[in-house]
């Protein structure tokens, strides 16, 4: 029987039942819902805090040394708001939940999933400093071992680590790798769908459409101009082109180090510009911050002065971006947005960490019922060092 009242909370259900079953990205990482704002509602520009889990600090001998509680935070800005609209008539809100879904949920929750993936792997990706491979095809199982091999490093869970490929990069790899399995339900599902399987080389394996290209700058010849920098920032001199935001560099002489123990690990330290330079002498933001002592060490000494940079990539090239992973490698927070009074329908609903609003109203011009689905989000980068990027050649 027809639902002659289809309210605003069995609306605001089903599309979040119907977004749950769209990520690829969004539901294989850190997403945290702040409820601080579920009286007055969030608005663009707000900030929530977001939890860093926390790393253990380990004693040396016999006498207890408490480990402190502190949740360690990041402040971040709620700087996206993103919806979809959607317009009935009187006859059609008398249709029972399933033909409402059917003829206006369906169809729109994936493109709206789809937009918030998109946003939030633009802006979290160019922030990965590590890489492996050789900017070419990504279709041999050293890259993902050495993937791992980083992860491993960085003292990065073993349990569900993920392995996000673009379509490009799906292709070379179950072609460059279908003689070398011997599990026959693994090499039958590759043959089937085209796909690599779960729990190959130190990975679950999943495929997303929304994954980025960067294009490296031109820069090249760079070096530092100062010694014993440390921080987000680097100054350098001698050097000509640009350096664009993701472009990923080392530094001669500067290894990275073992998390724990501080002992070098035999490759240099990777960085990643966080913002366009134009060319020239001058100052690269840059992630991570360079540490060279203390608790927080990461590299096995601070860059010497006229050290030099090497950019990775060729100038100007366009490279296709693939993840290595664990969850809290990134984060998505989302929070409440306002809930107007006196309309027809109105709600909001969190589940997983994601929180939607909806809202009904009448348009007596058109003598339209007028839906709209609200999300109030940021994102970003939560542990760096959880992630690794492996750049590849788009070619097939």
């Amino acid at each position: 029987m027809p639902n002659n009242i289809l309210t605003g909370d069995v609306i605001v259900n089903r599309m979040l039942a119907k977004m749950a079953e769209v990520p690829t990205f969004l539901n294989k990482i850190n997403t945290q819902y702040d409820s601080y704002f579920g009286g007055r509602g969030a608005r663009v520009g707000d900030s929530v805090r977001v939890k860093v889990p926390q790393r253990a600090r380990i004693r040396r001998g016999r006498i207890a040394d408490l480990n402190p509680i502190n949740d360690q935070t990041v402040t971040v800005a709620l700087d996206e708001q993103i919806g979809v609209d959607v317009g009935a008539t009187s006859a059609e809100l008398a249709l029972d939940i399933d033909d409402f879904d059917a003829q206006y949920i369906t169809p729109n929750a994936p493109d709206l999933v789809a937009a918030i993936e998109s946003a939030i792997l633009q802006k979290v990706i160019p922030q990965v400093p590590e890489t492996v491979g050789d900017y070419g095809a990504f279709d041999d199982a050293r890259t993902a071992l050495e993937a791992k091999a980083r992860l491993d490093n960085n003292l990065t869970p073993a349990a569900d680590r993920i392995m996000l490929l673009n379509p490009s990069a799906q292709v070379q790899i179950v072609d460059g790798l279908k003689g070398l399995f011997n599990d026959q339900g693994k090499v039958g599902r590759q043959y089937r769908t085209g796909e690599m399987a779960s729990n190959t080389l130190g990975f679950d394996w999943f495929q997303s459409t929304l994954m980025p290209s960067l294009t490296r700058g031109t820069g090249a010849g760079y070096t530092v101009n100062g010694a014993g920098q440390t921080g987000s920032s680097l100054v350098v001199g001698a050097g000509t082109g640009t350096i664009k935001r993701g472009d990923t560099f080392t530094i001669a002489g500067v290894y990275a180090v073992h998390d724990q123990t501080k002992e070098t690990l035999g490759y240099l330290r990777e960085f990643t510009v966080t913002a366009d330079h134009p060319g020239g002498a001058g100052t690269l933001q840059i992630t991570p911050a360079i540490e060279p002592t203390g608790t927080r060490a990461n590299v096995s000494a601070a860059p010497a002065s006229g050290a030099a940079l090497t950019i990775e990539g060729t100038s100007g090239g366009v490279y296709g971006q693939n993840l290595a992973f664990a969850k809290d490698a990134f984060y998505f927070v989302t929070a409440d947005l306002p809930v107007p009074k006196n309309m027809e329908a109105a709600a909001t609903r969190t589940w997983n960490g994601i929180n939607i609003r909806y809202v009904q109203g009448f348009d007596i011009t058109n003598d339209m019922f007028v839906s709209r689905f609200d999300v109030i989000y940021g994102g970003g980068v939560l542990r760096p060092e959880q992630a690794v990027r492996i750049p590849n050649d788009l070619t097939l």
